[in-house]
C-alpha cells in the first residue's frame, strides 16, 4: 500500500506549474566510451522488475549529465582519452555535439580528427572548438546556452533509449552533449585573465571561489540537459611548511600531491579518474609491437561503482588508446591467455595460436579468431561486474539488531 504522505505530496506538486517542483529523479543511462575494460569497471547491472517484464541488463560507461574529471601528470593521455571517449559517446546520435574548450591548446586538428575517427563532415558539424578567450564566466554562459537550447527544443533532441528503469518504465533522454574542458587548472575569472601583472595568493583564492560558483551552477544544468562535462586536471606537488605534513587532498592521491582549481569541483565530480603511465612500449623490442605505454586508470571516485578499482589501457603514441589491445591485456592479467611466444592461445581455444605482435592482424583477418576473442572477453567483462552486483550480491546492513538493543535498553530503563 502506498504511503499516505507520499501519495498526497505527489498529488499536490502535480498541480504546480513549475516542473522543477514535480519532477522526480530520472533513471540514469550510461554511454560506453568504446573502452570496455573501463566501461565495465564503472558499470552496474540494472534489474527490471514489473508485472509486464523481468530482465537484467548491463549499464556501463559514463552516465548521462555527469561531471567527469581526468587527473594525471602531463603526457599520460588524459586529453587523448577525453577526445576518444567523447567521440564514441556522441557517435550513435546524429544531433549530438562535442564542445571543446582548450585553454592549453597545442593539439592539431589533424590529430584530433584522427583520434575521434570523424570524417571531414562529422568533424565540421559535430565538433566545436575554441582555444582563446576562455574564462570561467563565458564557459558558464556557453553551458547555459546548450542547456536552454536543448530544453527549448526538447522534441528535436529527445530519444527513446530502448531501456527500462527498475520499475519497468521506458526511459527517454535528450541526446548527449559532451563538453571537454582542457584544463581546469588554467580556467580563470575574466578579471584575472585580463590582468597585466601576475597576481599572488589572493588571485588563487579568487579563482577557487569563482570556479566553486561555476560548478555549483553547472551541475543542475548538466543533468537536466544531458550534458557530460569532461574536465582535464593536473596533479601538482604540494609544499608543506613545517614539520607536520597535511593529509592528502583525497583518497588515491599521495601526501605531497594536490589538484588545482579548488575543492568544489572535486566534491561535485561524479567520476574521478587517475591516469598513471607506467610501462613503456617499444615496437622494436617485440611485445605488442607498438610505441607507447601502459596506462593504469584508477577509479578514484564514482557514484556508480567501487572506488579504488583500476584497469590498464594500451596507449599508442601516434593513434591514441587501443581498445582491442587493452582487452588483450585484460585477458592476460586475468589468466585467460595461455602459452608463450609464438604459441599464445585464448582460454578454451588451444588450437588458435597467435603472437602478441600479430594479434591485431589475426583479429582483423580471421573471423573464427574474432568470434573466439569476443566470447572470452564477454565472459571476463561480465564476470567482473557480476561479482559486484549491487542488488544480488551487496546486501544492506540490517537495522534490526540496533533496534532490538534499543528496545532492550529502554525496557531495562523502564
Amino acid at each position: 500500500m502506498a504511503g499516505i504522505l507520499a501519495t498526497q505530496f505527489r498529488d499536490r506538486v502535480s498541480k504546480v506549474k513549475d516542473h522543477r517542483m514535480k519532477d522526480e529523479g530520472s533513471p540514469n543511462v550510461s554511454y560506453p566510451t568504446g573502452f570496455l575494460v573501463f566501461d565495465f569497471m564503472n558499470g552496474s547491472i540494472v534489474h527490471v522488475r514489473s508485472a509486464e517484464r523481468s530482465r537484467d541488463y548491463y549499464s556501463v560507461g559514463i552516465q548521462d549529465g555527469c561531471l567527469v574529471m581526468l587527473i594525471g601528470r602531463s603526457g599520460c593521455g588524459k586529453t587523448t582519452f577525453g577526445l576518444q571517449a567523447a567521440a564514441n559517446i556522441v557517435r550513435p546520435f546524429p544531433n549530438a555535439l562535442i564542445v571543446h574548450d582548450d585553454i592549453e591548446g597545442g593539439i592539431t586538428d589533424e590529430r584530433k580528427q584522427a583520434l575521434m575517427d570523424f570524417s571531414d563532415e562529422e568533424f565540421k558539424n559535430r565538433y566545436i572548438y575554441r582555444n582563446s578567450g576562455i574564462t570561467a564566466e563565458n564557459f558558464y554562459e556557453r553551458m547555459k546556452m546548450l542547456h536552454d537550447m536543448k530544453l527549448e527544443n526538447y522534441d528535436d533532441y529527445v530519444y527513446d533509449t530502448g531501456l527500462f528503469d527498475r520499475n519497468g518504465e521506458r526511459i527517454f533522454k535528450l541526446v548527449p552533449t559532451v563538453v571537454l574542458l582542457d584544463s581546469l587548472a588554467l580556467l580563470m575569472p575574466e578579471k584575472f585573465s585580463e590582468e597585466d601583472e601576475i597576481s599572488g595568493s589572493m588571485s588563487a583564492s579568487a579563482v577557487a571561489k569563482t570556479n566553486s560558483g561555476l560548478f555549483k551552477r553547472c551541475i543542475n544544468l548538466m543533468k537536466a540537459a544531458n550534458i557530460i562535462l569532461i574536465a582535464i586536471n593536473h596533479i601538482n606537488k604540494k609544499i608543506d611548511i613545517g614539520p607536520v605534513k597535511s593529509k592528502s587532498q583525497l583518497s588515491y592521491l599521495k601526501q605531497d600531491e594536490t589538484l588545482p582549481g579548488g575543492n568544489t569541483a572535486i566534491y561535485l565530480t561524479n567520476i574521478l579518474l587517475r591516469f598513471d603511465d607506467n610501462e613503456k612500449l617499444k615496437a622494436e623490442k617485440g611485445g605488442l609491437g607498438i610505441d607507447g605505454s601502459m596506462v593504469d586508470i584508477t577509479l578514484v571516485k564514482s557514484r556508480n561503482n567501487r572506488a579504488g578499482q583500476s584497469c590498464t589501457l594500451v596507449f599508442e603514441s601516434s593513434r591514441g588508446f587501443d581498445p582491442e589491445l587493452s582487452l588483450l591485456v585484460m585477458l592476460k592479467k586475468a589468466g585467460k591467455i595461455g602459452g608463450a611466444g609464438a604459441y599464445l592461445y585464448l582460454d578454451g581455444y588451444n588450437d588458435m595460436k597467435f603472437t602478441q605482435k600479430d594479434f591485431k592482424n589475426k583479429l582483423q583477418t580471421d573471423p573464427d579468431f574474432m568470434v573466439a576473442f569476443q566470447t572470452v572477453c564477454i565472459m571476463e567483462l561480465k564476470a567482473a561486474l557480476d561479482a559486484f552486483d549491487q542488488v544480488e550480491n551487496t546486501k544492506a546492513y540490517s537495522f534490526s539488531l540496533a533496534q532490538s538493543m534499543l528496545d532492550q535498553i529502554n525496557g531495562m530503563a523502564a
